[in-house]
């Protein structure tokens, strides 16, 4: 083995040029060892270890005890490395002085832990190691019971709390870390056998990643590309292709085997960038040319790495969680709205004020998990960070004031920074921290320990000494400074000294810190007439045909009666308000708040919904309608249905095969109309309005259907004679009949996400003023049978009916109404202080919803109340099974 080579750097280190002041140590093959413990050091970090600054001093040191320079730096650098050992081993040990008291430089970065089972599957550069978090517990909290981490990045800090049985918080905005962070959660919490299983698994995968071009590129996630990242390249084409295939590789996975396929995406996630053409050095930028020269790596060939590295992990790590770490809130600003936690201890690492872009830099991976669908979503994702670069600056952060001695460094920046950002991002930070911590603080108990790690910065040569206005700003809110330790050392660009501390607070509030709630809510009059009168019972608003016709433009089992929405809404939701329903279904929900001039938004996973809902939540152009009939008629006159598609039809259906539904010839155009919207995904309201009406007219039991006669809502075996129906004339009728009835003049247009509720919300869907939704019942009817025939023609295969529905909620709540865990945290903070949760739930024999969820909900509201209403009145239309619901409930949070 060969020497390796540490440069050190030292301001008057003698040199022919001022650029190379640099001392090289070599380390020969005994001195191995401590090469690989200081190989990740800076220079500053050395130059502690050597007890000196000056290079010349360290030349005189080793001349006096006649040794060469190099082994006397040797010596001195294994010394510095074992006096460190020893005083960890102390750590706990009473009578040792706290400024004795020493961290090991690497345990306080990344690199610390980056080698450590399950730390490894996603490298996170500005986090910290296991073993700093311990070191910490040990020393200043040993006898905490409960940890908060409000910048969580991958969660270390909760992990090691969990492992030592405290109950463990967090807090992270980034997407891609808590993704990382919760799936490993869910390993962590398995038995031996599931791992063991879990692992096989894994490894059987390894082979498909061989086999993509069996596999569909996911088209979806190339649009949202596209319209995220325009003409940007990032991969190169095969690479390109590759990760479409991958995403839809997975998402195949995701229906039944959930956790495997979070973890094939982890083990994706961490191979984007280093099989791209861009590199992660500090900020994510482009490869040079000559890194482009270089060996690139295969991009599956590294899944397939990191896949074997996790199966690896899972196998022989047994260190598993004794408690469930809570991804409490995804970002600390949100700790205000949340019921006390009585936390006693809180570590973590706030963002430092360098500039670095942290969500810039996750960009690719953000775009894989979907988290990005449109231009300006990675701006709004910034906007919700700690204003720590200059790029995260905004004119409604900046403070009209800073606090006495943060104004000073500000002014100075003004004076000196190159940029006017600068001044106005240091401005922003320390402002948006006093303000996090003040939330933090009514969370905490007294004589709570906060454990800050935190780094200075330098611009323009003005030094910003960030852990001594931090410590500053916390002192008016009641945490005395117990101890600051410097942890690491560096110079700037200009050659200013900086520092990684570890400041530590102990809370001790003047007087009691409580969180205020109102006492009255603006909409509390109107829902106790709500319960008094019920008046979606009373006259007109009990007619079956109540409500604007556009609610009748595609029948649907399960739908919410309209004038339930329409009141709800009415209640909840003041003039110009904005709503949720992140189970919309056909949209009932949404377009009634459409349609009382209201901002409405709504998800739904169910491809039939989701069209039925597009058309109704938007107005559309009758000329545009009667084009897209007719590229549709050109399309029957130019296409005849496949071998293929001829053969499903007649062995694919449930309450009897497709053939069964239709005359030949009406067979034949169903199919084509079937292809031509697979071929032509709707885009515009008109496209969706079409597609939304041939769903209504696919069966029924009255001329205006295709079908043979069967029901409405549900594709009952189908009875009477065949005969031919022309798709083209009974479409075009039902168009213009849906448009006959305008819209009122005060609609608003809604919008709709085709999303899982229990995914990322996206970024627009902010500052609500409520939430309204019906989930599926716990006993309801299986809607994806209730409804196959509009699901297949949606684009639905024979295996999609087997995997897809394990997916929905309706299946995945009878495991665990956990599932709603994501919606209630994300409900949390994406709505307004004052507002409001409305969940319209059906009670039954075998359970109830509704005390469910509130007891869920409790973690994330401090209020929440129950409305029980009889379901006697309820119609079944026709409908056999209508499940065991003995009332439906309202559920109401705030």
């Amino acid at each position: 083995m060969g020497q390796k080579y540490k440069a050190v750097y030292f301001a008057d280190t003698p040199t022919d040029s001022a650029s190379k002041k640099s001392l090289t140590i070599a380390f020969g093959k005994k001195a191995t060892q401590i090469y690989d413990k200081i190989k990740d050091f800076s220079s500053a970090e050395i130059r502690q270890l050597l007890g000196t600054d000056s290079y010349q001093e360290l030349v005189d040191a080793a001349q006096n005890v006649d040794l060469p320079v190099n082994t006397y730096c040797l010596r001195n650098i294994k010394q510095s490395l074992q006096t460190i050992k020893e005083q960890q081993a102390q750590l706990s040990l009473p009578g040792i002085p706290q400024q004795t008291q020493l961290f090991d430089p690497v345990s306080v970065t990344f690199k610390g832990g980056a080698k450590d089972p399950f730390v490894r599957w996603y490298s996170y550069l500005e986090g910290y190691s296991p073993q700093f978090v311990k070191t910490i517990l040990e020393k200043y909290a040993p006898h905490s019971t409960s940890v908060l981490d409000p910048f969580a990045g991958t969660a270390t800090t909760a992990f090691v709390a969990s492992q030592l049985g405290k109950t463990a918080y967090f807090c992270e905005v980034n997407p891609v870390l808590q993704f990382v962070s919760l799936t490993k959660v869910a390993v962590r919490r398995l038995d031996q056998k599931l791992r063991n299983q879990l692992a096989k698994d894994l490894m059987l995968q390894c082979n498909r990643l061989l086999t993509l071009t069996t596999i569909r590129p996911d088209l979806a996630l190339a649009k949202a590309y596209e319209n995220v990242f325009g003409a940007s390249v990032f991969f190169s084409e095969q690479v390109y292709d590759e990760v479409l295939r991958i995403r839809s590789w997975i998402d195949g996975i995701a229906s039944t085997q959930p956790l495997l396929a979070d973890l094939l995406t982890v083990a994706t996630l961490s191979a984007l960038v280093p099989g791209s053409n861009m590199k992660r050095a500090g900020d994510l930028r482009y490869k040079t040319s000559k890194e482009l020269t270089k060996h690139q790596p295969s991009l599956v060939g590294l899944i397939r790495e990191n896949i074997s590295q996790i199966a690896h992990d899972i196998l022989d790590y047994d260190n598993g969680l004794q408690t469930q770490p809570l991804l409490l809130c995804e970002n600390a600003k949100s700790l205000e709205f949340v019921p006390h936690l009585g936390v006693d201890t809180v570590i973590t690492s706030p963002p430092y004020v360098n500039g670095t872009n942290y969500f810039r830099n996750t960009k690719i991976e953000l775009w894989f998990l979907r988290c990005l669908l449109q231009e300006g979503d990675l701006t709004k994702f910034r906007s919700e960070a700690v204003t720590a670069g200059i790029n995260d600056v905004t004119i409604a952060k900046v403070p009209d004031r800073s606090h006495q001695v943060v104004q000073e460094v500000v002014d100075a920046l003004s004076e000196s920074a190159y940029d006017s950002r600068i001044p106005r991002m240091v401005s922003s930070y320390f402002h948006e921290m006093s303000n996090i911590f003040r939330s933090i603080r009514g969370h905490l108990k007294t004589n709570a320990i906060v454990a800050i790690d935190i780094g200075d910065s330098a611009y323009a040569s003005v030094h910003v000494p960030v852990d001594n206005l931090l410590s500053t700003c916390m002192g008016e809110l009641g945490f005395l400074q117990e101890d600051k330790i410097t942890l690491r050392q560096r110079r700037s660009r200009g050659g200013m000294l900086l520092s990684q501390s570890l400041l530590v607070f102990r809370y001790k509030p003047s007087e009691p810190v409580y969180y205020v709630s109102r006492l009255v809510h603006p909409w509390k009059v109107q829902w106790d007439n709500f319960k008094d009168t019920l008046p979606h019972q009373q006259q007109p608003y009990a007619k079956r045909n109540w409500g604007h016709s556009r609610h009748s433009l595609c029948s649907y089992p399960g739908k919410l009666k309209p004038a339930i929405a329409h009141h709800l809404v009415k209640a909840f939701v003041p003039p110009g308000g904005k709503l949720l329903d992140p189970f919309a279904g056909v949209g009932t929900i949404p377009f009634e708040a459409a349609l009382q001039g209201k901002q409405a938004y709504g998800f739904d996973i169910s491809p039939a919904a989701f069209a039925i809902a597009n058309a109704k939540v938007q107005q559309p152009d009758s000329d545009e309608c009667s084009c897209v009939l007719e590229n549709l008629r050109q399309y029957f006159l130019q296409n005849t249905p496949t071998a293929q598609e001829l053969a499903e039809a007649k062995e694919f259906g449930f309450n009897g095969r497709l053939i069964e539904y239709f005359e030949e010839n009406t067979l034949n155009e169903v199919l084509l109309a079937r292809r031509y919207f697979l071929e032509n995904p709707p885009e515009s309201v008109a496209q969706w309005f079409v597609m939304a009406s041939l769903l209504h007219i696919l069966h029924g039991n009255r001329p205006y259907a295709l079908s043979r006669r069967s029901h409405p809502i549900t594709p009952y075996k189908p009875t009477g004679d065949f005969e031919y129906r022309s798709l083209i004339q009974r479409l075009t009728t039902k168009v213009e009949r849906g448009l006959e009835e305008r819209l009122p003049e005060g609609f608003r247009s809604g919008k709709m996400y085709f999303l899982d509720a229990t995914h990322w919300w996206p970024r627009e869907i902010d500052d609500l003023d409520a939430i309204i939704t019906s989930p599926p019942f716990f006993d309801s009817t299986r809607y994806y049978l209730a409804n196959w025939l509009r699901l297949w023609f949606a684009g639905w295969s024979k295996a999609d009916f087997e995997t897809r529905p394990q997916g929905f909620v309706d299946e995945r709540q009878k495991i665990s109404f956990d599932v709603y865990v994501p919606l209630l945290r994300q409900a949390r903070e994406r709505l307004k202080r004052d507002g409001v949760v409305i969940l319209h739930l059906g009670k039954s024999v075998k359970c109830d919803m509704a005390n469910e969820l509130q007891r869920l909900g409790k973690r994330w509201f401090r209020s929440a109340e129950i409305f029980d209403e009889s379901v006697i009145h309820c119609e079944s239309h026709g409908v056999r099974d209508k499940g065991t619901v003995t009332s439906h409930q309202y559920l109401v949070l705030y």
